[in-house]
């Protein structure tokens, strides 16, 4: 008796947990056939796209957004749109690109597997590769970091802006 209730407790701990996990936002519903509780990129009914978020990270102070001005510094909603790219490995973030000893180092983030917008690119003539300015998911944290430490295939490099330091 004590094992059938150990299991009954243990199954209900399951469901619990993954119903936990569905409330995390990583559902959506489908503007076009009201399907609830999709989490793919395609509503698995009709086929239509996931719609996009429209809120936007601060470039400036890292704030996210939902108008065209940030709600913290009124820096504007840059025209463009976000472009995100996937963390292969931690991120070692710095206050500027390089590896200068003058920036400020903004310290580590274990965001491996997460998509983190990516603001802008500049090149590090010295080691020969760009390094990339990020927004750290979930937090107000905008810094530097090697462009490797990114699954390339998860974004277009060319379509980063370029800041020159």
């Amino acid at each position: 008796m004590r094992k059938q209730i150990g299991c009954i407790l243990l199954v209900l701990l399951l469901i619990s947990v993954a119903c936990l996990a569905l409330a995390d936002g990583s559902t959506w519903k489908c503007t076009k056939c009201g399907r609830t509780g999709n989490t793919g990129n395609f509503c698995p009914n009709c086929g239509t796209s996931k719609p996009q978020d429209s809120t936007w990270v601060c470039t400036k102070c890292g704030v996210r957004n939902s108008g065209n001005f940030c709600t913290n510094c009124g820096q504007a909603r840059s025209s463009g749109q976000a472009i995100y790219g996937k963390a292969k490995q931690k991120l070692a973030l710095n206050s500027g690109p390089g590896t200068r000893t003058y920036y400020d180092e903004l310290g580590t983030y274990n965001v491996a597997g997460q998509y983190c917008e990516i603001l802008a690119k500049a090149w590090d003539s010295r080691n020969d590769i760009y390094w990339v300015k990020v927004h750290v998911p979930g937090t107000k944290v905008i810094g530097w970091t090697g462009l490797k430490r990114f699954d390339q295939s998860t974004f277009d490099i060319d379509a980063v802006p370029e800041e020159y330091w």
